[in-house]
């Protein structure tokens, strides 16, 4: 039986239009109809690590407030645990763990382990299972150090950490994660991806990114919304198979001053970056052999590699296919 169970979903939003003239606008508001979410439909079962993505406004934060019950459906059935995830929110909650991007569930001014006391009495979580859950996650998190400093005190990165033990403290059985590594260095990411791993198979997760690496790492399942739709939805792996035509080729070149990239056509992707040129390109449309002699053209090659596609150039190609053409 599957957790959560999207038919036919849409949201849409009523925004008023201001007219020119401010009194016409106060006696008499007009209004258009945005739709967020447009007839998307997606089953998902237990202990299925699934990664939500798509541009700015997409609908992504959207869908992911209608499976928690935050918002109601304009259209279609929405189930959670087989019940209507709006209608029993709070009986939902206990068995779900959320984190929004950096909207805290910590009490600014107490140390996080004050907030933890009031989350186990709020989850009723059991002496054993609350302790147990503490060792664990501070261990895997780093966080034994600050668990007694006042959240105001703490770094983003130390917060984002606590953020998440809040959430797991309670053995949530789905665990709904927007953004969670938004703005973390790199050490930070990765002690939160490891935390993931962990918990696949054992926990439902849905997350939703922009770093493609948190999203390769957690995630065996994409859904990609863009303009409300869902335009692919599939195993990663697999998703690699149908949009993976881009190549992605490094060129060392002697260091120079002053690189430029220009000479290269608008359809392949450059940067310059620790004195090495990378490029990502389609191979139908121009050969590694032409990037190469167009940089033989221009500098002193040292050394070249052929590589495969990153997450991130796939991503690239499926937003620059149709995105009336669905991939399932």
């Amino acid at each position: 039986m599957s957790e959560i169970v999207f038919d036919n979903i849409s949201r849409n939003y009523k925004v008023s239009i201001k007219n020119s003239s401010y009194l016409r606008y106060l006696m008499r508001r007009e209004y258009k109809v945005i739709e967020a979410v447009k007839g998307v439909s997606f089953d998902i079962s237990h202990g299925e690590a699934v990664g939500m993505i798509g541009p700015n406004g997409a609908g992504k934060s959207t869908t992911m407030k209608m499976m928690t019950g935050i918002l109601v459906p304009s259209s279609g059935q929405a189930a959670v645990f087989g019940k209507d995830p709006f209608m029993h929110r709070k009986e939902i909650c206990r068995e779900i763990g959320v984190l929004f991007g950096q909207k805290s569930q910590l009490w600014w001014d107490l140390p996080a382990e004050d907030t933890f006391e009031l989350l186990k009495k709020i989850y009723r979580i059991p002496d054993k299972t609350y302790e147990k859950n503490i060792r664990k996650y501070a261990e895997v998190l780093d966080t034994h150090r600050f668990l007694g400093q006042p959240v105001r005190q703490l770094s983003l990165g130390q917060r984002m950490r606590l953020e998440l033990m809040a959430c797991l403290l309670h053995d949530p059985k789905i665990l709904f994660l927007d953004e969670p590594t938004l703005g973390l260095d790199v050490v930070v990411k990765r002690q939160i991806r490891d935390l993931l791993q962990g918990l696949k198979g054992s926990t439902t997760i849905i997350l939703t990114s922009h770093d493609m690496k948190d999203i390769d790492s957690v995630c065996e399942r994409l859904i990609v919304i863009d303009n409300g739709l869902k335009i692919v939805d599939n195993d990663i792996e697999e998703v690699k198979r149908a949009y993976g035509n881009i190549e992605r080729v490094k060129i060392k070149i002697k260091e120079e001053d002053n690189v430029k990239l220009d000479f290269f056509p608008e359809t392949v992707k450059t940067e310059y970056k620790d004195q090495s040129i990378f490029c990502s390109y389609n191979p139908k449309e121009i050969s590694s052999a032409d990037i190469l002699q167009q940089v033989l053209g221009h500098y002193n090659v040292l050394d070249i590699s052929i590589m495969s596609a990153d997450i991130d150039d796939i991503i690239e190609s499926i937003y620059r296919s149709e995105k009336d053409e669905k991939y399932v």
